[in-house]
């Protein structure tokens, strides 16, 4: 059965991206039309749509393009390499172009989904396994929204784009964001109806109502950018239906939401839709190794290494905004004197030295620039609970939707459209992280439509010498604009909200200067436009 769906899987993935030579070899009798499906298999039919996911994940894919490219993270190069052709600069330096990997192997993991979803939504329609019509209409939906959650970040990251909807072998041209954007919004509307209701256990790292809601209300925060036209008060309905379940609240720990525990994260109440990683089964979750240095290993006695110096670390502009009460400072990040595991003795540093001598490892807030690092720079990840003896894949989950992010959203909503009540729903995420000054988590609507705390400029030398401000005009709800990051950082949603609130294509932080609007969406990849005469090149671009 694995090799008839991964036979089905690359045929529907390149079918309209990539494929000349469409003569089937068959390596087998038994073929996607000789074979008899029956009920038994639904599931696997239906899970093979989710395995693209975990390709997300990664340095390389669209977890870097989502958070390297902002205010928050950087992978600069060091003395171990991390450099790689300059592919992780472009990211921070937003100079990136059509043969960048990280686009295409995003690009190649959404469109692979959505072609398993149309193969398996023609299968389910046709009801070729034989279901009944209440299974029928429920897997039916289930595709839909989770198709739809593949095209949401078709339209996000790449704006006009193709629509495909039915398993094809013809070469597809662009439709308009807008259209997408309406596409997006009706299937998940029809979906929710017929989708599971059922929160967690069996149905945990599923698309059911709650996953369709919360990506309803993320389409709807970012129609403005999407479409020209605001929806907030529609993307307070779909929060509400959230928060009005009942079937949701925050962990009591912030921490709660990122353990090497699979059973707590399908039973934890703040989690709405997530990835879900094993270290055997369903691996690719390496955070900790391309963070991390090497000499961490002896901190956490993990059986992997990570890769050099390791690379993904704060932007010390960004760690200069936190509050130094906050909780999710220490619960995020790595940073000062690096212990050997069970013990009190510094951890030191292997590769870089100081006048001959390799100091002890304490990871400083201040980085060289984003161009080079030393082993000792940058403050790392720590949002992930990483366990003794973890191999090179993490048994955490990824979420993608956490009911704080619901809050957060219908804060935003709420501030947007004039509103009151922002400051009540902001209060109710900050309480668990000020728990030794509970009167430093009460916020304001009036404190959130602030600036930003963040000191926007490029830095022409080290960190903290000749500053380049660039643009300094305020952010709108820029102290909104704080709350999100630091709650979110290492997960997904930062790059779209950085455009939302006017920094992406604005401002200047560490190496980065502003590239103006033509970023705001990628290109397509070279491998897509080279087969395809009907695609064309998004415009900044040609």
């Amino acid at each position: 059965m694995k090799k008839i769906f991964l036979a089905i899987s690359i045929a529907c993935a390149f079918a309209f991206t990539a494929c000349t030579d469409l003569t089937e070899q068959v390596y087998s009798s038994l073929t996607q039309s000789s074979y008899q499906y029956s009920q038994t298999d639904l599931r696997p039919v239906i899970s093979a749509c989710y395995t693209p996911m975990r390709s997300y994940q990664s340095h390389t894919g669209l977890w870097a393009m989502d958070n390297t490219t902002t205010d928050v993270l950087v992978m600069p190069p060091n003395s171990t390499g991390w450099d790689d052709g300059g592919r992780y600069r472009r990211m921070h330096y937003h100079t990136w172009n059509s043969e960048q990997g990280e686009i295409a192997s995003a690009w190649n993991a959404t469109w692979r989904g959505i072609g398993l979803c149309n193969n398996a939504l023609k299968q389910m329609e046709d009801n070729q396994l034989n279901l009944d019509s209440s299974t029928q209409a429920a897997a039916i939906a289930e595709l839909r929204a989770l198709r739809a959650f593949y095209y949401y970040i078709v339209m996000d990251n790449w704006g006009d784009a193709p629509l495909v909807t039915e398993p094809t072998q013809e070469l597809p041209a662009k439709t308009s964001r807008t259209e997408i954007y309406n596409f997006v919004v009706k299937e998940l509307n029809e979906a929710i109806p017929a989708l599971s209701d059922v929160q967690g256990g069996a149905q945990y790292g599923l698309m059911n109502k709650w996953a369709a809601y919360a990506l309803l209300a993320r389409t709807y925060i970012n129609a403005e950018v999407y479409t020209g036209t605001a929806h907030w008060q529609d993307c307070i309905s779909a929060c509400d239906a959230i928060i009005n379940s009942g079937k949701f609240q925050l962990s009591e720990n912030f921490r709660d939401n990122f353990l090497a525990d699979q059973a707590a994260c399908a039973s934890n109440k703040e989690i709405i839709f997530a990835i879900p990683f094993s270290q055997s089964f369903a691996t690719g979750f390496s955070l900790h190794l391309f963070s991390w240095g090497a000499p961490i290993r002896q901190k956490f006695n993990i059986s992997a290494t990570p890769w050099g110096s390791g690379s993904a670390m704060a932007i010390p502009q960004f760690i200069d905004t936190f509050d130094p009460d906050d909780s999710r400072l220490d619960d995020s990040f790595l940073h000062g004197v690096q212990y050997q595991y069970g013990t009190t003795k510094p951890i030191k540093c292997i590769y870089d030295a100081i006048d001959g001598v390799y100091p002890d490892l304490a990871y400083t807030k201040e980085i060289q620039s984003g161009n080079f690092n030393m082993e000792w720079e940058g403050y790392r990840m720590n949002k992930f609970e990483v366990l003794p003896n973890t191999p090179g894949s993490l048994d955490n989950d990824q979420p993608i939707f956490r009911y704080a992010e619901i809050l957060l959203m219908k804060a935003e909503s709420l501030l947007r459209s004039g509103q009151s009540g922002a400051g009540a729903l902001v209060t109710q995420v900050r309480q668990r992280d000020f728990k030794n000054n509970p009167e430093k988590a009460v916020v304001t609507d009036d404190q959130l439509k602030e600036n930003s705390s963040y000191k926007y400029g490029y830095y022409l030398e080290d960190y903290g010498k000749s500053l380049k401000e660039g643009d300094t005009s305020p952010i709108q709800f820029g102290r909104l604009y704080d709350e999100y990051k630091w709650e979110f950082v290492w997960e997904f949603g930062n790059r779209t909200r950085c455009i939302r609130f006017g920094v992406f294509t604005k401002k200047n932080w560490l190496s980065h200067e502003a590239k103006g609007e033509g970023v705001a969406v990628y290109p397509i990849p070279e491998s897509a436009l080279t087969p395809n005469p009907n695609l064309e090149q998004n415009p900044n671009y040609k």
